[in-house]
């Protein structure tokens, strides 16, 4: 049984319809102002929870239709809420387990999200993951990860936030009294896994604005410390990324300065 299916229904009653604080004031747009387009592509999200992010992204582009929508979790619990509260018409729900290959072809999609899902996940089965994101993704494909930032987490190790689990993993505090699955790992494991997997990628760090402190008082304990970070990845250089702000470099080459207005919250790594 996956861990979200014993605390699905609360998990989704806490988190809402947008994802929680962060999410919904700063990652959530932050993700879609990357994507350029959904008209004819063919669209993936990996450890899609609820299913609350793939509606707002489609309501962005209002008007395009998409080729293909997979929606994935490995929670079959997470997908049955997603179905009934968050369903989108013509797209397919599948229980998909990271830790194993995709059931899909070689690059069968155009753009690939995950949110907060690989900061759950230990280093062998996210390796597995990330290959196959970039096996299934196409070759101008763009994937997008959101993860909790390596300094977020270590905050809360030095405060005895973290808990074992009894497998050894660890948990850390959700929303409410929920516990979440958390893997401590550096910034630098997560750039070697996404070069090892054959991606290239941009980073950035992602604070918390003056609405997610109101929102969430306890996070003004840490301090000025990044709460996630996002990495756009591709395949290959490709116009289509190029065109977003000097994405699509991989980390080794320097980024141009942009003139692009970035969100409140985020800088670049």
């Amino acid at each position: 049984m996956a861990y979200y299916d014993k605390i699905a229904g609360k998990w989704h009653s806490t988190t809402g319809y947008r994802g929680g604080a962060l999410k919904d004031l700063v990652l959530n747009n932050l993700i879609i102002d990357k994507v350029p387009s959904v008209a004819g592509r063919s669209i993936l999200e990996v450890g899609a929870g609820n299913g609350y992010f793939l509606p707002l992204l489609l309501s962005r582009f209002s008007g395009q239709v998409p080729a293909k929508i997979v929606v994935s979790d490995a929670s079959g619990a997470l997908l049955k809420i997603a179905q009934r509260s968050f369903h989108l018409k013509g797209a397919e729900y599948r229980i998909i387990d990271l830790r194993r290959p995709m059931p899909f072809d070689d690059g069968s999609f155009d753009l690939v999200l995950s949110i907060m899902v690989f900061n759950e996940i230990p280093d062998r089965p996210l390796k597995c993951a990330l290959s196959e994101c970039r096996r299934v993704m196409s070759d101008d494909g763009l994937l997008l990860v959101a993860s909790l930032h390596p300094d977020f987490v270590n905050s809360l190790a030095r405060r005895k936030l973290l808990r074992p689990r009894e497998n050894g993993a660890l948990t850390m505090p959700g929303s409410g009294d929920l516990r979440l699955p958390v893997v401590q790992r550096s910034l630098r494991r997560y750039e070697d896994l996404l070069e090892g997997s054959g991606l290239q990628f941009t980073s950035e760090a992602v604070y918390a604005t003056e609405e997610v402190l109101h929102a969430k008082p306890a996070l003004r304990q840490i301090g000025k410390v990044p709460l996630a970070c996002v990495f756009t990845c591709s395949r290959v250089r490709t116009a289509w990324l190029r065109n977003r702000s000097g994405l699509g470099r991989s980390r080794a080459t320097p980024a141009a300065p942009s003139r692009n207005r970035r969100p409140p919250g985020v800088s670049q790594s």
